[in-house]
Order: C-alpha cells, then structure tokens, then sequence
C-alpha cells in the first residue's frame, strides 16, 4: 500500500526538519559533557591509557554519556578483546522479557539492531549510545503457531538510516524502506505474499546483494526479494527461485552446464539448517547463496538480473566422515548448524561427538562440487547439546578480509584462526549466568584483526575482535613464560576485566586440569600478582596521581587472589604461593598508607619531613637507580613497593647515627625528637595496614599453620619495633620532664621489667614487674595532668611539645601492637621448623612483652594494655594490671578474665600470690571451682619443687576443702621440713588428730595404722629432742652460763665431754657443739644428727637430773634417765629408718655400736679376770659393762629381735662409710646456718677439716680395733648369750642366771 509522492514529500521534509533540530541538541551536550570530563578528570596520558584499558577504575570510568560513541573495554588479551558498543534499551529489553519467542539481529554496516517478536520489531541505532531514538514496526501475521519472523536490516539507504524486511511464517512480506527519515513513519510499508506449500514456513532471510534478499524456508525452498524497481526506486517483488534453468537461462545456464554444473530437479529433501550468502561468481550482479540442511550442502547463484541456479548439492555426511573419523579416530555421528563463506572457500560448522568442528570445503571452479580440504576441530567442547534450529542454534561467522572466523554459542563465543592459517590460536568468551547471544553480525575490510558484532540478552552490544598470526605460535614468547601462559591471560583478565561483576557482562573463569597443585597456575598467578607489585604490567594504567595508582594496584593485586577463589581454584596453589600472593597486596596496601602520610607531611618543613625521601633516595642510590629521576620517592612508590621492608630495615640501621648527628645542640634535641617521632609513624604507617589487610582475608589466602615466612617477620623488623617502642617511651620521658612533671612524676615512679636500678641490680622479667605498683597511679593530681595534656590547644606535634608528648604516647600502643604481633608469628615459624634460636627470640619476647605493657599505664594508657594483654595471653602482666591499674575493680575484673581464660589465668592468680607471698589471699576463696583448681595447683608446685612455702600452708587449704587424709599427710610431710622443733612437734600433732578425723571418715583405709604409728614414732622424737633440750639447760643452769647460743653450745660440750675426748677427737668435738648449737636455737634436727648428740660425749650423764630437776620436770627426763643413751638411739634410728636412705641407715647403726663398744674399757675387763677369778666376779663386770645395758635394752626392753639391728664388732668399723661422711653427711655442720636464713649453698669441706675428721673415725676405728684384740668378740657372745637368756626367762634373776651358767661345762675363752 503506498501514499502520494506528495504527501510523503512534505513528511520527508517535516522530519527532516526535526532530526536537523535533534541532531543540534545532541551535539550540544555531547561537547558539554565532553569538555565536563576534560576538565573534571584525569591527565591527557592517563585519559588515553583508560581509554586503551579500561582499568574500571571509580577515578577513570568512562560513561556512555560522557564520551558518546566511545566503546568501553570488557576484555583485552594479547590477541582478542571484546568491547562493550552499546546497551539494549529498554523497549528490547521488554521484548526480551515477554517470554515470546524472539528474533535479533544487527547490521554493521548501518549500526543498526533489531529485537522482533511475532508481533512488534523495535529498531534502533547503537551507535547513537543511550539516546538513541527506538522505532517500533508491526511485524506481519505469522500464523497460528509460527515463530518470530524472519527480519533483516537494510543498510545504505541513506546516513543514519536503515531499512527493515520482515517476512512472517506463512509468506507475508513486509519492507520499510526508511525507518528514521521515512515519511510516512511505521504505518507506510511495502507488502508482498510468498507462496508456501501447506506445511511450509518461513525461516530464515539473508542479504545476497544490493536490493537483494535471499529467504529460505523450512523445507528448503527460496524466494527472493527485490526491493528496488527497475528505475532505482523503492519497492518489493518477491518470486520463488526456481531449481532449474528453463528458458530464462539461455545461453549462460548451458554455459553453466557445460562447465559442470547441475541442472537437474533433485531438490533439498531434509529440513533446513542455515543459509548464508557468499561471494561474487564471474556472472555479472551475481552471488553464491549456500543452504545448509541437516544432511546436505547446496550452493545457488542468484542475482537482480540474471536467472538464479542451483550450481550444486552435495552430501555432507559422506563428503566429511572419512576426515571425522581420521581426526578423532573413530567414527562420529555428525551433526550441522551453520555455514559461512571464507573467501572461495566454505565453512562448515558441525560437530563430531563433544567436540566442535569447522570443516574446509573447496571447489575447483564456481559450478564444480567441493571437496574437503580441511577438519579442525575445536578446544571447547559444548557442556549440553547443541539445537539445529532455532535463534539457540551456534552460529559462524567468518568477517571478509580477516583472519579469524568466531562460533557464536548461547553463552560462550570462541574465536579461532582460520583454516588455512596454521595456527593453534583458539579463545574463549563466556557470558555470565543468565545472558545468551541473540544474533551475530561479521564486520567486514578489517585487515588488521578479525571483529564480529554481537546482539546479548543483557549484556547488549558487544564488539569483539581477533588477531591470529600466520603459522604456529610457539616462538611467540619464550619457555619460561610459555609456561602457564594461557593460565595467566585468563588470571590477567579476571583481574582487569572481571573484578567488577556489576559492570562487565562477561564471565571470567580460570581452568586447571590438574588434580593436586597446579605449578602452571601457581607460576601465571605470581607473575600476574609480581607485576602488579613492581608496576611491569601492561594493564596498569601510569598516572601522575600516585596515591590513585597506589590504590588501583592494590584492588588488582587483591583481585588475583579473589578470581582464583570465585573459580575454586585456591587451593590448587602452594600455602607459600598463597603467602606470596598476600604478601604483594600487604605491600601495596603499606605503600598506599605511607603515601597518604608522606602527602599530609609535605607542608612541613624540617629534616624530619625528609626523612622518607632521603630514605627512598639512599635506597635507590644502593641499586644504582638514583639517577633515573628527580624525585626518588615517587620512582620508588612506582618501581620499588615491592622493597618497602627493605626500607625500613634501612631506616633501622641509619636512625641512630641521625639522631645522634642532630642532638649535638638544644635546637638538634628537638630535630632529633621530631625525627624519632616521624620514624615511628613511618613504622606504624607501613606495618599496620599490612597486617590489617592480612587479618582481614585470612580465609581468602587460607595459608594454614604453620604459615611460611612473611615479610614482616624479618629480624629487621622484629628489631625495629622493639627499638621503636624503647624510643618511644624514652622520648615520652624525656618531653614529660620539661612539660609536664606530674606525667614525669608517674613514670620515673614505675619500675618496669628490664629497667635498671640505682645500684645497678637489673629487676626481673616479671617478679618485680609488681614494683609498679609502688606508683601512686590512680590519684586525681595525675589524672588532671593528663586530662589538661590531652586538652593541649595546639595539634601540631612539629611546633608544640605537648602535641608532640601526646601523639607520642598515642604512638605506644600501635607500635606495642606490631611489635607483639611480629615477635608471635615468628617464633610459631620458628617452632614448627624446629629452629635453634626459638629459644632465645622466646626470652626475648618475655622480656619485652610485659615491659611495654605495663609502661602504658603510667602513661595513662592502662585500658591499651588490658586489650593487648588480652589479645596476647599475657596472663601474668594482666593479674599485674588488675591488681596495680585497676584494684578498685580488681574482684570484678578477676571474675571476668577467670570465665574467659578458665583455669590458666587462676593458675596465673595463684602464682602471682605465692610470688609475693600472700598466703591469706591465695586461700581465701568462696568459690568451689577455685578451690578445685587451688587444690590442682598446689599439687602441681609440690609435685616441682617440694620444698617450696606454699608446701608449709597447703594442709590449711586441705582443712578447707575437708580433705583431712590429706592434711595428715601435708602436715606429716611440713613437720620433717620444719626447722623449728615446737613446730614440728605441733605439726604432727595436728596431723595426729587429722588421722582421727579422717578415719571417722573413712573406717575402710588400710593404711592409717601404719601411718599413725610412724607419726607416733615423729613425735616421740620431738620429744626426745625436747628433753634433750630441757637437759642442756639444766646444765648451763647449774654452770651459771649465759644465754648466747654460740657460748651456750660450747658450755653444754665441755659439761658432756671429757678432755680425753676433745683432744683426741677435735673434729667430732666440733660437730657436736654445732649440733648442740642448732639445738639451742630450737631447730630440729634430723634422726642421724641426733644420734651424733646422743653417742659422740662420752660423759653425758654427769649431773644427777633427779636431784636438779623440778618435780614437773622429772617425768619429762624419765624415759633419757632410765634408759642409756646409746638405746635412746638405737630406738631414734629404728623409728627413721623407713625415711631414711640406706647409706645413712647402715653409716648410723654402725656409728651406734661402734661407740657402745668403745664405751668400755676392755682391756681392764680382761685385766681383772684374767687369772684364777670366780665365775661371779667375772658375770658382775660383764653386767656392769655399758654393752651389756645397751643389748639388754634392745633386745629384752623393746624386743628389737631383728637380726640386722645388732652388728658384731668386726662389721662396726666406720671405714666403709669413711668417704660418705665426710663429703657429705657432716658438711653441713661445717657450713653457713641455712636455718638462720642466710641461704648459701654449702661447699665442700675444706682439706684440713676433711683430714682432721677422717682422723677422728680412723682413731675410732683403731681403738675398736684395740678392743677386740682384748677379746671383745668373745666379751660380746657371752654378753649376748646371757641377754638372750634373760630374754627367754624373764622369771630368773640375775643371780640364778649366773647359777645356772656356772653349772654348764662350758666355760669362757677369757685369751
């Protein structure tokens, strides 16, 4: 239907008219927005630099808006790239979304799109960016069932313009000449009616030529559409082309024939796949259109003005199973979805199996059948399979003069060399979830790369480009980088294209075939991430605006890391890889803080100022790099983040001498603070966001434990820190003494850890950490001094030293922070590896660990210290801190740290106790799990060290907890330690009513008789000391002698020896009077000391204790009277000898008898019976013999029947114990008095007192010797004999004893 030239003139007009005016306003605030941007935004460089790269950068994004045509960067490989052209608008959006089905297309000559559906097609320019104008057409009837029509865009009718075809599934036609400018607007069409058989429709169109248009049908069948008349004006003929030549072929189709091409009726009997237009033939206005089925390849020659002809049909399946099968090496079923023209030859796209394939066909002249001269098949294998029909259907497009060709799949578009090239090149672009690719168009005459349009569900229009080189790519890039290389393009445009999934509509992924750690990728994943670091990538836009390159290298570097894990990919790199990886972004993150510190430094004046330059000037000057530019700190913030630990390592060693250069003059005092100050910030600005970055996606690099050396773990470093910290508190005193004294006051008052004292005496790591608390720390002076330095009026450090002392003090904290962070993380490295110098690095971290601690409370910082203490475990410096910053709260802060730390901070609580001795508030407790854990303590440190205090009070927390088995056993154990008599003797009397208790408690225990009867035995010996004690003071008593302890001994010696035996015996004399010494003073003496007391006088007994003593007292004294001393020590050693060793218990036994025979004289026994003597005379000296009085007390008085507790003469002598006693059983009697408290450690005995005591038994032994050659042996039998008889008949008298022996025949060997 067509109106008046007239009225569509005027219409032309009037639209010309407005587009002219639209046109104007368009231009108008293109330019604004164009100078807008200039002025707004970066330097030219790195305008054009982001114009190349795209980098997505907030401070570099390039807008539709603001540059118009301009197409933004979606990919960059080193031979592809896809670009974004523009956005679907959203009347096609809409489409899209009505769920109908849909057909797209675009043309890249006119820059034209179309979205149609059965019934609308909205048209529009892409080129024209977000304000392009959308043109709706109605679409003509498809008919009940049918798809979207097939549409076709037609360009060259005019600038700015297109024309559209559209052809409905049941053959209606209709053509728009102009779109844009036409006059009668989407109401005038050209229409036309094709003749389709009953099951027939419409599917596809193509352009063949100028005013040309090719449509095919389901079945085969084609039409063809002029849309032009014979004098060049618009219209529209459509005619269905015939298969033979007829008449209308003349003299060319017999030419045609002759030449080998087919005239026959053989049509196309399977469905249709694809048809494509080709290239000219030598058939003037003619072109090749070629049909592709399901099974067959037909070529056709049509043209404007010459009869059409079907040149040739071939089977496909037969034409390519023998290369299919010698490419995979069996057979395949095949399938075909689209063909395309490449030059004289054809392409093929099918597939084989899982694999993709474009077959080469080639024909000897223009009507000749082809042949097969190539099969390549494809990397990319298709996850699901593939349609044959359809707008899903993959598509091949194969641009004119290029050198690519592209397959264009629902998600995914591979771009892959032609053919004939040789050359393996082959990428892969991917849609993200939920887009597909709607239609493609080939840009053709690019000679220099390959580029293909595409039409995407949501991503819109997409430009994507291909350059292959001619042959293999193998001496394209060297091995070492070939190795991982495709990896790394994949990780390079994951990281620079895909960071942003918001603003890229492409998928990003990263493939690994390997089934542990991929080398490959680890390799291409580091030097991605180097790159970024050092600024060598290519993809890193240079600007003059560093602190923005620092951040945007920063995002990138992080991005490695980030892509590899959104692929799954994390894990297949190297715990030390992934420390790597984090270790570039901790740089680059440092790099960017101390660049932001150094921009708000630059307005100062001052060495310190230049502390940072000059420092990045020394560093370039030691690699030689100095000269390459005038300022070294922006070289190195763009060249060198990757040495920034280098450059604090370089300040550690070059600080101390500039601070000493600059304090030769109160004016360099100043400098030199302010230096220490910057150089501390420096610190601080490095490492902390270092370390931040590092907490905060440690699950993103998942090193594990134990992790590989950081960068930050350097010694260098380790030593900064703690150097720094030092500094610090030093420069925070040494300001505090000028300007604010109550703050000096506070610290000088503070005796931290590792401070020295005025004599020079070093205080410890911790037991004196607790002289803190001599500091009057929380008095109201010093918090209204710090009150009025935190309100100091001037903020600037570099003028005011108030704000310098106050930022100072702010710094402590941070740097303690690092400081314990870096010293943690080495030493667990450390300790995993098993390294030598763990232990010395862990003294050194308990060393400086509480000290910085505890010196942020004086400086009113003490809230700091308990978070860090916290943070850190520190569990002694936080009892410190509850009881010394904090005592008013002490209670609530214990209760809560015990529910945090649990039984490690309790055990740290008691500790902090016993160190300082508090015993009554170590066991008050009103908690039943403190107790519990109290009980386990205590325990523990008995069970280390049992002769520490806390053993002498344990039995008091027994009491407490009513375990009195265990009182009774603690108190038994404190009474043997105890060094003063009365109370050991109340000890064990307490734990004789312990074992009372507790057994009423608990009848069934065993072992309580033994038990109780050993600790009997302990008391009586208490007793016996004690009655040797009340003795002794009788003596002196009765010797008028004075109460000083040394006199007194020597007094008591002199009245209980003989001077026979003090100058025979010197050495034993003064043991004795050292024992009597100890004695004196009340401390308790061990069971074999007492036995010396009681054997070595020889006349103990000299006073009559019954006439001197009270009647009181006479009781007291019966049991030592009564009996003799020797058995008073026979019966001492036979209640010790379960506690004591078996040397000292067999040395004591023989030291007893061995005086019980020396106690009498032998030879004049021998001497008064020798001769004729009654039996009377000679039984009366051997009842008034000391020996006689001695067995008869063991072995009839207290039934010691034991064989091993009587020894024989001969089996007395002190010679095999010679070496025992005197290197050590009598050293301490030669020694300091450890009773008295002056604890020193006993030395060994000097040589002359060592010889003078082994004198002393040699002459012991001599005269014992003497004895039994007087006949002591003989003496001891009879003695013996007499004892056991009196024994077995305890009815007889002495006398009828003796009566009876006369009457035996047996007489004594008196020789």
């Amino acid at each position: 239907m067509f109106t008046s030239p007239s009225v569509r003139t005027r219409r032309r007009a009037a639209d010309s008219r407005a587009q002219s005016v639209e046109q104007l306003n368009s231009q108008r605030q293109s330019l604004e927005c164009s100078q807008e941007f200039s002025q707004d935004t970066l330097p030219e460089s790195s305008q054009e630099q982001t114009a190349v790269f795209n980098s997505n950068d907030d401070d570099m994004e390039l807008t539709q808006e603001s540059l118009g045509e301009s197409e933004q960067t979606l990919l960059r490989g080193d031979r592809h790239a896809v670009f974004e052209v523009g956005a679907m608008p959203p009347a096609a959006r809409q489409l899209l979304a009505s769920g109908d089905d849909v057909s797209c297309g675009l043309s890249s000559v006119a820059q034209f799109a179309f979205v149609a559906t059965t019934s609308t097609c909205v048209v529009w320019s892409f080129a024209a960016g977000s304000k392009a104008a959308v043109h709706r057409l109605a679409m003509p009837d498809a008919g009940e069932g049918a798809g979207a029509p097939a549409v076709a865009l037609v360009a060259g009718v005019g600038a700015g313009d297109v024309g559209v075809v559209a052809v409905g599934g049941l053959g209606h036609v209709r053509y728009w000449d102009r779109v844009v400018f036409g006059l009668g607007g989407a109401s005038q069409f050209h229409s036309a009616a094709l003749s389709l058989g009953p099951a027939d429709r419409c599917e596809q169109i193509t352009s063949a030529s100028t005013g040309l248009f090719v449509v095919a049908t389901r079945n085969g069948n084609l039409f063809g559409l002029a849309l032009q008349t014979a004098q060049g004006a618009a219209g529209l003929d459509a005619r269905a082309l015939s298969r033979t030549a007829g008449s209308r072929a003349g003299v060319l189709s017999r030419m045609a024939s002759l030449l080998g091409g087919s005239s026959g009726d053989g049509g196309l009997d399977d469905q249709l796949v694809s048809v494509a237009c080709g290239g000219r033939t030598e058939i003037r206005h003619s072109r090749e259109v070629f049909v592709l089925t399901r099974n067959r390849l037909a070529k056709w020659v049509v043209s404007s003005a010459h009869p059409e002809r079907l040149a040739y049909t071939i089977d496909l399946h037969h034409a390519l199973s023998d290369s299919v099968a010698r490419a995979l090496g069996s057979d395949a079923e095949l399938h075909f979805y689209d063909v395309a023209s490449a030059g004289s030859d054809v392409c093929v796209l099918a597939s084989a199996g899982p694999n993709l394939a474009i077959a080469v066909l080639r024909a000897a002249h223009v009507s000749s059948e082809p042949s097969v001269v190539g099969l390549t098949l494809l990397r990319y294998t298709a996850p699901h399979p593939l349609l044959q029909s359809g707008a899903g259907r993959p598509r091949l497009v194969v641009p004119a003069g290029g050198s690519a060709m592209f397959v264009a799949l629902d998600q995914v578009v591979v771009a892959a060399a032609l053919p004939m090239l040789g050359s393996s090149f082959e990428e892969t672009v991917t849609l993200r979830y939920g887009d597909s690719v709607l239609a493609a168009a080939a840009i053709d005459d690019q000679q220099a790369e390959s580029s293909v349009l595409l039409a995407c569900r949501r991503a819109g229009i997409l430009r994507m480009t291909a350059s292959v080189r001619q042959g293999p790519d193998s001496g394209l890039v060297d091995a070492d980088t070939r190795v991982g290389r495709p990896q790394q393009e994949q990780i390079e445009q994951a990281v620079f294209f895909g960071s942003d999934a918001a603003r890229n509509p492409l998928s990003f992924s990263i493939t690994s075939d390997s089934l542990g750690l991929d080398a490959h990728l680890q390799a291409a994943a580091l030097r991605v991430s180097h790159a970024i670091l050092d600024g060598s990538s290519r993809f890193v836009a240079d600007r003059l605006d560093i602190g923005a390159l620092l951040r945007e290298r920063l995002r990138r570097a992080h991005a490695v890391t980030q892509a590899l894990a959104d692929n799954g990919l994390a894990e297949k790199l190297s715990p030390a890889a992934r420390a790597q990886l984090c270790a570039n972004a901790e740089k680059l993150a440092a790099a960017q803080a101390l660049w932001d510190l150094q921009n708000a430094a630059w307005a100062c004046t001052g060495p310190a100022m230049q502390l940072l330059a000059n420092l990045a000037a020394a560093f370039l000057e030691s690699t030689g790099q100095q000269q390459q530019s005038r300022d070294p700190l922006r070289l190195f913030f763009r060249l060198h983040c990757a040495a920034i630990g280098d450059l604090l390592a370089l300040m550690h060693r070059r600080l101390p001498a500039l601070t000493r250069a600059l304090a030769v003059s109160p004016s360099g005092v100043k400098d030199s603070q302010i230096v220490s100050y910057e150089a501390s910030r420096i610190t601080t600005a490095v490492l902390q966001p270092a370390l931040a970055y590092r907490f905060q996606y440690v699950r993103l690099y998942a090193v594990g434990d134990p992790a590989p050396e950081r960068w930050t773990e350097h010694p260098a470093i380790a030593d900064l820190l703690a150097d720094r910290l030092e500094a610090s508190y030093t420069l925070c005193r040494d300001l505090s003494a000028q300007h604010c004294q109550a703050l000096y006051e506070r610290i000088t008052a503070t005796a931290l850890p590792g401070d020295e004292r005025s004599n020079g005496h070093a205080l410890g790591i911790y037991d004196d950490a607790v002289s803190i608390s001599h500091a009057d720390l929380s008095s109201n002076d010093d918090d209204d001094a710090l009150r009025s330095l935190a309100n100091a009026t001037d903020d600037d450090p570099h003028t005011s030293p108030l704000a310098l002392l106050r930022e100072t003090i702010d710094q402590v904290g941070p740097l303690a922070n690092l400081c314990f962070r870096v010293f943690v993380d080495r030493i667990a490295r450390l300790t995993a590896a098993a390294s030598a110098t763990t232990h010395d690095l862990v003294q050194r971290y308990d060393t400086l660990r509480p000290r910085f601690l505890l010196c942020l409370v004086p400086l009113g910082r003490a809230p700091v210290a308990f978070r860090l203490a916290e943070e850190y475990r520190d569990l002694a410096s936080l009892v410190t801190l509850v009881f010394v910053a904090d005592p008013a709260n002490a209670a609530a802060h214990l209760r809560r740290y015990v529910e945090r730390f649990s039984k490690d901070f309790a055990d740290t609580v008691f500790a902090f106790y016993e160190r300082r001795s508090a015993w009554a508030s170590l066991l008050h407790s009103q908690d039943d799990k403190f107790d519990l854990w109290l009980k386990e303590y205590i325990d523990m440190r008995i069970a280390e060290d049992p002769h520490c205090p806390l053993a002498a009070y344990s039995w008091i927390h027994d009491i407490k907890i009513a375990d009195f088995s265990a009182v009774a056993t603690r108190l038994v154990s404190a009474a043997r330690k105890a060094e003063d008599v009365d109370q050991a003797q109340t000890m064990l009397s307490l734990s004789k009513l312990a074992f009372v208790v507790s057994e009423s408690q608990s009848p069934e225990l065993d072992d309580t008789v033994e038990a109780r009867t050993r600790l009997d035995k302990a008391l009586e010996l208490c007793q016996i000391q004690a009655g040797l004690l009340h003795y002794f003071t009788m003596l002196l008593g009765s010797s008028d002698s004075k109460s000083d302890d040394r006199k007194a001994a020597y007094d008591i010696a002199l009245h209980t020896t003989t001077p026979e035996l003090r100058h025979r015996h010197p050495a034993l004399y003064i043991v004795f009077s050292e024992l009597v010494r100890r004695m004196w003073n009340h401390r308790t003496l061990p069971a074999e000391d007492l036995i010396d007391v009681l054997t070595i006088p020889d006349s103990l007994y000299s006073l009559d204790l019954a006439a001197s003593a009270d009647a009181g007292d006479q009781d007291m004294f019966s049991n030592i009277v009564a009996r003799d001393r020797f058995s008073v020590a026979a019966d001492i050693l036979c209640w010790a000898s379960f506690s004591l060793p078996e040397q000292t218990r067999e040395s004591a036994l023989r030291s007893i008898w061995r005086r019980v025979f020396l106690s009498d004289n032998w030879s004049e026994i021998r001497r008064k019976i020798t001769g004729d003597v009654p039996d009377s005379v000679l039984r009366s000296e051997l009842l008034n013999t000391t020996l006689y009085q001695v067995l008869y007390s063991c072995w009839v008085s207290r039934k010691l029947s034991h064989p091993e507790w009587y020894l024989l003469p001969a089996d007395s002598f002190s010679s095999p114990d010679l070496d025992y006693l005197v290197s050590t059983r009598l050293m301490p009697q030669f020694g300091p008095d450890s009773a008295n408290g002056s604890g020193a450690q006993l030395k060994p005995l000097s040589t002359t007192t060592a010889l003078a005591l082994t004198n002393d038994y040699t002459d012991e032994d001599k005269h014992l010797q003497a004895a039994i050659d007087c006949g002591l042996d003989g003496f001891y039998s009879e003695i013996l004999r007499i004892v056991v008889e009196q024994a077995s008949s305890p009815l007889l008298g002495d006398d009828e004893v003796f009566a009876s022996d006369g009457e035996s025949d047996n007489q004594m060997d008196t020789d």
